[in-house]
């Protein structure tokens, strides 16, 4: 259930002139700590470039040669995945979403010869962008170029096996270049529709399985779970999921952190080490911090409190009802319950 270490970089025209690349800071908050200053970044054609990473200020910096050797002009996109080290592997989408294929090109320092690079080794993937316009229930369509180089081997039948491990049934199209089956994920996070995400890749691996990685508003990549059977109704019915009494230290100027109790164990034990909720109260919404201690005994909302208690004029005796929005152990609608005051 740990959340995975990727992003989406989508590429701007202004953006392919210039060094640097900024990186979502949920991705910084998440992973930066364990990350080197000086990271390589490893595109599948053998290209290799060391580029810095600016921590404070979240961003990598010497990629412009990146941008000029594959010919970036805008509008194409970019997957970073962190494996550890010093390395990320960059996957290049172009501008129909299909991962290009990749000129014969090695970075001028380097000293080896590019590689081949076959759909056999690695598979191939292309990207799909979410948003309000468009909403996506069951089907995503695939972009033509993708078929130029995979559509002679999709089945009809699919496997989609999400970042998770969750494996759902899909179904591949051929005259509508489309794969559907994923109304199953929707119906399994208890959802109308896959918007809450902003961005689906899919990767083809041979035989029938595609591998899906979803991406949220961040453009970080999430896991995506569902939830035993017997807590649907309950998130679909807007009850309460935990409670946040406020107590005097909660007040300080800096405060280290708000436990969630222990008496709220099953929602706690859904939310990975380092995680994010969203409060939503009426047409505003805040962003909270989720930190597991590490005995894994205390779950505590870090980052983000200070902001939400002053926005919502909390006081101490107020109490915080966080109820289940409508998806996922990620979204939750406030009712603030405030304390009972005696004038005398």
């Amino acid at each position: 259930m740990n959340s995975t270490s990727k992003f989406v970089k989508l590429v701007s025209r202004g953006q392919c002139v210039l060094t640097d690349l900024s990186v979502p800071r949920v991705f910084c908050e998440k992973y930066a700590s364990a990350i080197p200053l000086t990271v390589k970044l490893m595109i599948r054609n053998g290209y290799e470039i060391w580029v810095d990473f600016d921590k404070k200020n979240e961003r990598f910096i010497g990629v412009g040669y990146l941008f000029s050797h594959f010919s970036l002009i805008g509008g194409q996109s970019l997957v970073f995945e962190y494996i550890g080290g010093f390395n990320f592997k960059v996957t290049i989408f172009g501008l129909d979403g299909s991962e290009i294929e990749y000129p014969n090109i090695v970075h001028h320092l380097q000293t080896c010869r590019p590689r081949n690079v076959s759909l056999y080794d690695g598979g191939w993937s292309f990207a799909s962008y979410l948003n309000c316009e468009r909403e996506v229930v069951d089907e995503v369509v695939v972009p033509r170029s993708f078929l130029d180089v995979v559509g002679h081997l999709l089945p009809d039948k699919l496997e989609l096996l999400v970042s998770s491990g969750l494996h759902v049934v899909g179904l591949f199209n051929r005259k509508e270049r489309k794969i559907s089956g994923f109304a199953s994920i929707c119906n399994m996070l208890g959802v109308s529709k896959l918007n809450r995400f902003n961005a689906l890749v899919l990767k083809y691996v041979l035989g029938n399985t595609f591998h899906v990685s979803c991406f949220d508003c961040s453009m970080t990549e999430t896991a995506v779970y569902t939830l035993p059977t017997e807590y649907a109704e309950s998130l679909n019915g807007n009850s309460i999921a935990f409670e946040i009494l406020v107590q005097p230290f909660h007040m300080l100027p800096y405060c280290h952190g708000v436990d969630v109790s222990v008496d709220f164990n099953f929602v706690r034990e859904w939310w990975n080490r380092v995680d994010y909720i969203t409060a939503y109260k009426d047409q505003r919404c805040w962003s909270l911090q989720i930190r597991k201690r590490r005995d894994w005994k205390r779950t505590t909302i870090h980052k983000g409190w200070i902001h939400f208690r002053d926005d919502m004029e909390l006081g101490v005796g107020d109490v915080c009802v966080f109820r289940w929005k409508n998806d996922t152990v990620h979204n939750f609608d406030i009712d603030i319950v405030r304390a009972v005051t005696h004038l005398e």
